[in-house]
């Protein structure tokens, strides 16, 4: 008898681990939560929600956009840092995520997010106040550099944006001294230019082309590796004599410390089809986001990359660590 019981029960686990892995389906098989560090509306946003039904139709689960806005990012940041590693938590991030640990102190070591993929870019031009009397940037840095420190001013949306690092890391390339004028928000930086209460300004093309087209501001550089079909009357920063003014707002995706690279490939081949679909990229474009792509390796690089030259920007301009 007790032969038979323990066949019996030998059998009926067999049958329930096999049951139990039969199923098991393949990753992923419940909706992942993409959390963005930004608010609602912004170019961040934008960009994930072009994408969003792609993505949901591609991996067959709903892709849940959550803004969690704050401190320059930090908060969503934190949050996703902070998630279990099981591939259902996405940190969608800009460029911040690289200047963060050198702006502030932080409860999180950016360097062991699992990278995923560098999804695009938003390039940033240099623009003018109109009263600015100057055609080009050869004019302009003429008046900047034969001025006495402060008396040219530029605007950003915020300490530790990326306006007020464009800003910054012209200073240096430069050899000037604009003065940082910060405001709360990108809109509100347009407007300090326009109404010269700045001489200049460090937009995205997706703000700043706008203004250009109406008048009311004039385009003298842009930081991309090339002209823009949008713009092709505005030259580079290359082309006007600063080759290493090369900053923008990029954006990627990351996954918790620890997530299986597995999942990590699993979400790059998802995102990799999303950029190449020729409905999404006209689409990101037509919002002046160009996308990028490449392997989770190549994004790691080029993170890090981007780590070293925000370091560099933070010590070289003295900019004060917040607490």
């Amino acid at each position: 008898m007790n032969f038979l019981r323990n066949t019996l029960l030998i059998a009926l686990l067999s049958s329930m681990s096999f049951l139990s892995v039969s199923q098991e389906k393949p990753y992923p098989n419940r909706p992942i939560n993409w959390i963005l560090p930004m608010g609602a509306g912004g170019t961040s946003d934008v960009f994930a929600r072009t994408i969003q039904q792609f993505m949901t139709t591609n991996l067959g689960q709903p892709m849940v956009i959550e803004n969690k806005p704050g401190a320059n990012g930090v908060l969503g940041e934190e949050q996703g840092f902070n998630a279990k590693p099981d591939g259902y938590t996405l940190i969608f991030s800009s460029a911040s995520v690289a200047a963060n640990p050198f702006l502030r102190k932080l409860n999180y070591d950016p360097r062991k997010y699992v990278p995923v993929i560098h999804l695009g870019n938003v390039w940033l031009v240099m623009l003018l106040n109109n009263d600015v009397k100057a055609n080009n940037m050869k004019e302009f840095l003429s008046i900047a550099q034969s001025s006495a420190s402060g008396k040219l001013n530029y605007s950003s949306w915020g300490v530790g944006g990326m306006g007020h690092l464009a800003g910054e890391l012209f200073n240096i390339e430069a050899k000037v001294k604009l003065a940082h004028v910060p405001y709360k928000t990108s809109p509100e930086a347009m407007t300090g230019a326009i109404s010269g209460q700045t001489e200049a300004t460090f937009l995205t093309t997706s703000i700043a082309f706008p203004q250009v087209k109406a008048g009311k501001l004039r385009a003298i550089a842009i930081a991309a590796p090339n002209r823009l079909k949008d713009a092709p009357d505005v030259p580079t920063m290359a082309e006007v004599g600063l080759p290493g003014i090369k900053i923008d707002t990029w954006f990627g995706v990351f996954l918790p410390p620890d997530t299986p690279k597995a999942i990590a490939v699993r979400l790059n081949a998802a995102f990799q089809a999303a950029l190449r679909d020729p409905e999404t990229k006209s689409n990101l474009e037509s919002k002046g986001i160009y996308p990028a792509g490449g392997s989770p390796e190549d994004f790691d690089a080029y993170f890090k990359a981007e780590m070293r030259k925000f370091d560099r920007i933070v010590k070289e301009a003295a900019i004060e660590r917040a607490q």
